[in-house]
C-alpha cells in the first residue's frame, strides 16, 4: 500500500508562516492549494496513519487566536477515527484494582491493545479509584455516583454493547442489601465516596486502600464483613486491607450505618445489584466522564470556567453508534500546544462528525498511545504536560485487535530522525522530518506490516529495494539514506514483491545557518548529561532538523564527550569537573557553537534578614508569614498556617510584594533551607521566563522534620533571564488536618561554570 495516500500534508504560506512563528527559522514553505482555517485557527501540518483496519490517527498542528482567551499560539492535536463495524474491539484498561493507578503505556502494552487513552476522573489525591462507572468485559467493577469533587462527575458514560455499538448516555446503578430484619438500598459499588446516609459494598477487586477514605469525617460509621452469605466481623471504623476472595464489605455511614448496626457475626447477609443502560444495551465496556460536550450534532455551551486553554481528551460517536473519535489535545507548553477550552473541543468534535462527544479527564491525565504500522507495541503518541512525564491514570479506552497473518501487504517508510523537537526556550512546531538540504542526508526507515498494519514476519537477509521517484531531486541508496542533490520534491519508495510503501520529501534551498536549539548546556557536575539537536534553515527561512550523520563536531574531547542519540539529537557529557568549554557544530559548510558550562556557582537570592519583601499566600488555610531569629543562620522567614479547614489541597506559601524577583545569570537551579515538622508536604517553587511562560518546578515532598536543603531544578531549555514567582507547600492528603508552622532561610540561585 502506498503510504502517499495514507499520508497528508497542509502548509502556511512562507509570508504567513514567518508573521505567526516570529523566528524566520521557524517558518514552513507555500502551500499547494490555499490555508486551510479551522474555527479562527490555520492548519499548519496534517500527518495521517492508519491504526488498523478502519483505524485512522490524523496529528494536526494548528495556529492562532484561542477559542475562549483570543491569545495566538500552537496548538498540537490527535484525532482518530474508528470504523467500530470494521473489526476493532473497544475495550477498558484495568491495572487490576479500582483503588490503584499504573501509566497507560504500561498497562495498553500489557493488555496488547494497539490504541488507547485515558478516560475517566479519579481520586487523584486519595485513592486513585475512578469517580465513575467501570464496567469491563460485561463484569460491573464499580458503580456510577454522583460525588461532591470539584470534577461533579454524574451517571453520564460512555459504553460498548457486546457487538460494538458506542454510545453516551446514563448508566443507573440498583442495588439491595438483603439481611434478617429485611432489605435496604445498596447504594454504591466499590466507590472512593459515599454520600449521607448511604451504604456501599467493596469487594476483593477494590484492593487495599482504606474503606474508612470514603466516610472520612463521619462521626457514625460501621464496617460489616461478609463471607460466604454470612457476617464475619463488625466493626466501627472501616479499615485498610485485602479483601478474601469469597467475601465482601459493606459500609455505611449514618443512616446507612444504622441500618446494619443490629447485624451479629453469624447473621445471614446477600446482596443484589444490576445496572440498566439506555435502550437496555447489553454493555461490554463503560467509563465515565465529565461533561457532555456535543448532543444531537450541535456543540454545548459551558460555562466560562470550563473554558481555560488546558490539555484535553474527548470521545464522540455518530448517530448510529458505529463510528468513534477520539481526540486528545496537548497543552500547559507553550513552545508547543496550549490547549483548548471545551467550547471549541466540542466545535472540533462536531466538524470530525460527531453526534454526541463528552470530555474525559485531562490535563496531566490526557494520554494517546499507538501502535505504528509494522511495530510490534504501542508508543506514547502526545507529550503529557506533567513534568514528572506518564501521569499514573486508573483507566482507559483501549481498541484490541485479533493477531494478524504476518504476511508483509506494505512498507511503512519513515524519517529515522524523531518528528518532536527537545524543549527550547521559543515557541516552535515539531520538526519537518520530510525536509532535507541540497548536499545533506536523511535516513528512512521501512517497517513491513501485514493487513492488519501489524508487523510483518520476513527474513533478515531480506532488504527493501529503494526507489528516487525524481533523480534529480535526490538519490536513495541501498541502506535507505536519501541524499538530496537539488531544491524540489520527490517520493522515495521501498518494495520487496508485492509489499511497497513510499514517503514524500521536499528538498529546500541551500542551508543558509545553523542552530542548536538552545545555545547554552549548563552540566552541574562531572558525568552529568544534556540533550541538544542540530537544525537548520535556507534562505527564505525554512526549516529542517540536520542528521547527526552530517553533523562535524570539534570540541575538547577531554572535557566533553558528544553521541548521537539515535534519533536525531545529540547527548553530550562532562568529562571534566568544571570550566566553560566551546563545542563547534559544522554541517553543510556553514557553522554554528555551543556553550557547554560545568561546574557550579552559587549566588544568594535572599537571606530573609529582612522579610516585609515578601507577602503571605495560602489555599484553603489560614496563616501569617513573619520574621523569627531561629532561621538555619541567623534570621528567617516563619510560616505559621492550620490546615483544618479543608480536605481538598491545601497550601501555604510566599510570594514577592513586587509580584515577580527578576533573578540575575542563568540559574540551573534553586535551592532553600526548610525547617519542616515532618507532615508530607509537596513542594513547589514557580519562575517566569523571559517570555512569560509560568514554570512550576517540583522536586519531592518533604517528609523529614528539622532542617533540610531544597533542591528546585529549573528545566532544561529555559528562556532567560527568570523571575522568581511564588514558593509554596501543598497538603494533598484529604486526611491530613493539622496546624503547624514552616521556617525558610536562604534562598540561592546555582548557576553552571
Amino acid at each position: 500500500m502506498s503510504r502517499r495516500g495514507l499520508r497528508r500534508w497542509s502548509l502556511l504560506s512562507a509570508a504567513l508562516a514567518l508573521v505567526l512563528t516570529g523566528p524566520a527559522y521557524a517558518a514552513t514553505p507555500p502551500p499547494a492549494a490555499a490555508a486551510v482555517v479551522v474555527e479562527g485557527r490555520t492548519e499548519t501540518y496534517r500527518e495521517t496513519q492508519p491504526v488498523a483496519p478502519g483505524v485512522e490517527l490524523s496529528t494536526v498542528e494548528l495556529y492562532g487566536p484561542d477559542g475562549a482567551t483570543g491569545e495566538p499560539g500552537w496548538l498540537q492535536t490527535y484525532q482518530m477515527s474508528v470504523d467500530l463495524k470494521a473489526g476493532v474491539q473497544i475495550g477498558r484498561l484495568f491495572p487490576g484494582q479500582v483503588a490503584a493507578r499504573r501509566p497507560l503505556l504500561d498497562m495498553a502494552r500489557e493488555a496488547g491493545a494497539i490504541a488507547a487513552t485515558n478516560a475517566d476522573y479519579f481520586d487523584i489525591a486519595a485513592s486513585g479509584a475512578p469517580w465513575g462507572v467501570a464496567v469491563q468485559d460485561g463484569e460491573l467493577l464499580q458503580s456510577p455516583l454522583p460525588n461532591t469533587k470539584a470534577t461533579q462527575t454524574n451517571q453520564t458514560a460512555v459504553m460498548f454493547s457486546e457487538d460494538q455499538i458506542g454510545a453516551i448516555g446514563e448508566i443507573v446503578f440498583e442495588g439491595t442489601v438483603k439481611l434478617p430484619g429485611g432489605t435496604v438500598p445498596l447504594d454504591a459499588l466499590n466507590k472512593a465516596e459515599l454520600l449521607k446516609d448511604q451504604i456501599g459494598m467493596f469487594t476483593p477487586v477494590w484492593g487495599t486502600y482504606c474503606r474508612c477514605h470514603p466516610v472520612r469525617g463521619v462521626a457514625r460509621t460501621i464496617e460489616v464483613v461478609v463471607r460466604d452469605g454470612v457476617v464475619t466481623e463488625v466493626v466501627d471504623v472501616p479499615r485498610e486491607g485485602a479483601i478474601t476472595e469469597g467475601a465482601f464489605v459493606l459500609v455505611g455511614r449514618e443512616a446507612g450505618a444504622d441500618a446494619l448496626s443490629s447485624l451479629r457475626v453469624g447473621d445471614p447477609v446477600s446482596v443484589d445489584y444490576a445496572v440498566r443502560a439506555p435502550g437496555d444495551m447489553k454493555v461490554k465496556a463503560a467509563v465515565s466522564g465529565r461533561q457532555l460536550i456535543v448532543a444531537d450534532g450541535k456543540p454545548l455551551q459551558l460555562p466560562p470556567e470550563n473554558n481555560t486553554p488546558e490539555p484535553r481528551t474527548a470521545v464522540g460517536f455518530s448517530a448510529d453508534g458505529t463510528k468513534m473519535w477520539l481526540v486528545a489535545v496537548d497543552g500547559r507548553q507553550p513552545e508547543f500546544s496550549r490547549g483548548v477550552g471545551l467550547d471549541e473541543l466540542a466545535e472540533m468534535m462536531v466538524k470530525l462528525g460527531a453526534h454526541t462527544a463528552l470530555n474525559l479527564d485531562g490535563g496531566g491525565s490526557t494520554t494517546l498511545v499507538v501502535r505504528e504500522p509494522g511495530q510490534q507495541q504501542v508508543d506514547l503518541v502526545n507529550r503529557p504536560s506533567d513534568a514528572a512525564g506518564t501521569r499514573p491514570v486508573p483507566t482507559g479506552l483501549a481498541m484490541f485487535l485479533p493477531k494478524g497473518s504476518g504476511k508483509a501487504k506494505g512498507f511503512w517508510v519513515s524519517t529515522a530522525t524523531e518528528r518532536d523537537r527537545f524543549p527550547g526556550p521559543e515557541a516552535a512546531a515539531s520538526w519537518r522530518t520530510e525536509r532535507v538540504f541540497p548536499g545533506l542526508t536523511r535516513r528512512l526507515t521501512a517497517a513491513a506490516y501485514d493487513e492488519t498494519y501489524g508487523p510483518a514476519d520476513k527474513p533478515r537477509n531480506v532488504r527493501p529495494q529503494w526507489r528516487a521517484g525524481n533523480g534529480r531531486v535526490g538519490r536513495v541508496d541501498r541502506d535507505g539514506v536519501f541524499r538530496a542533490l537539488a531544491s524540489g520534491e520527490t517520493t522515495v519508495t521501498a518494495k520487496h514483491g508485492k509489499a511497497a510503501g513510499d514517503i514524500g520529501l521536499t528538498v529546500l534551498g541551500p542551508l543558509a545557518r545553523l542552530e542548536t536549539g538552545t545555545r547554552r548546556i549548563n552540566l552541574l557536575t562531572k558525568d552529568a548529561q544534556g540533550t541538544f539537536e542540530v537544525n537548520g534553515a535556507d534562505a527564505a527561512g525554512y526549516a529542517a532538523p540536520i542528521d547527526p550523520a552530517d553533523v562535524r563536531l570539534t570540541y575538547d574531547k577531554a572535557a566533553l564527550d558528544v553521541t548521537p542519540t539515535g534519533d536525531g539529537a545529540f547527548t553530550v557529557t562532562a568529562k571534566a569537573a568544571e570550566g566553560e568549554h566551546v563545542v563547534t557544530v559544522t554541517a553543510g559548510g556553514v557553522r554554528t557553537e555551543l556553550v557547554v558550562g560545568i561546574g557550579t556557582s552559587q549566588d544568594v537570592v535572599d537571606t530573609f534578614d529582612d522579610t516585609s519583601n515578601w507577602d503571605f499566600w495560602s489555599l484553603r488555610a489560614t496563616g501569617t508569614a513573619s520574621s523569627t531569629p531561629d532561621g538555619h543562620a541567623g534570621n528567617g522567614l516563619k510560616l505559621d498556617y492550620d490546615f483544618t479547614q479543608s480536605t481538598e489541597t491545601r497550601g501555604v506559601g510566599i510570594w514577592p510584594s513586587a509580584n515577580l524577583l527578576p533573578v540575575a545569570g542563568q540559574p540551573t537551579a534553586f535551592k532553600l533551607w526548610v525547617r519542616s515538622e515532618g507532615h508530607d508536604q509537596r513542594t513547589r517553587l514557580e519562575v517566569v521566563d523571559r517570555n512569560g511562560t509560568l514554570h512550576t518546578i517540583e522536586p519531592a515532598f518533604i517528609t523529614e522534620p528539622g532542617w533540610q536543603q531544597i533542591t528546585y531544578d529549573v528545566p532544561d531549555g529555559m528562556a532567560y533571564p527568570v523571575s522568581l514567582r511564588r514558593i509554596f507547600f501543598n497538603e494533598i492528603n484529604p486526611d491530613a488536618r493539622y496546624t503547624g508552622t514552616l521556617v525558610l532561610d536562604e534562598l540561592t540561585a546555582v548557576a553552571a561554570g
